[in-house]
């Protein structure tokens, strides 16, 4: 039996495609996430200590009420979530780090130095920043390849509406303390 070039042709290029498919059904069956769960745990972490740490300050440094009642309710509102993540963590064999993350570190000690309105009006702008950030993460982890554990993209897609409503306050005490 004789083979033609073209039947040899086609042979290969049967093959090639044969690969290419095979290749592709590979990736769907080992998805690529945005992160690991221990990335979205270290840098969730890191801003709910954040916004622990700096709505403390406020409650105590802030001048004007509604900066302290805002830092009141970061306190209170990211102290839950972060005991959330850390029995969720804990169950499943991430590490919760006790540490900022450099970003979050930077912020801090920017606030740490202010006193008066120049606290204020800081606090209220870096915390419009870090809730942006906040819910640009979470909603990341949230997405269907955004963390592989299902229990992790439930829990960050849960914290979404708080992290939102926060955001919104944080954009009206912006413009409450910085006329």
């Amino acid at each position: 039996m004789k083979v033609s070039f073209h039947e040899i042709c086609l042979g290969l290029l049967m093959m090639g495609s044969a690969l290419v498919f095979n290749s592709c059904k590979h990736d769907d069956d080992d998805p690529e996430f945005l992160m690991s769960n221990q990335e979205f745990v270290n840098r969730a972490s890191s801003s709910n200590q954040f916004e622990i740490s700096a709505g403390a300050m406020a409650a105590s440094k802030g001048e004007n009420e509604a900066v302290k009642t805002y830092g009141e309710h970061m306190v209170t509102d990211h102290t839950a979530a972060a005991l959330e993540m850390k029995n969720l963590a804990n169950g499943k064999g991430w590490d919760v780090p006790n540490s900022l993350l450099q970003k979050e570190k930077q912020h801090l000690d920017q606030l740490s130095h202010l006193t008066g309105p120049a606290f204020d009006k800081e606090f209220a702008n870096i915390m419009v920043m870090s809730h942006q950030d906040a819910v640009s993460l979470f909603e990341a982890a949230a997405g269907g390849m955004g963390v592989p554990d299902a229990d992790l993209r439930t829990m960050a897609n849960a914290k979404l509406p708080t992290l939102k409503m926060h955001l919104e306050h944080a954009i009206t005490l912006k413009n409450q303390v910085n006329p």
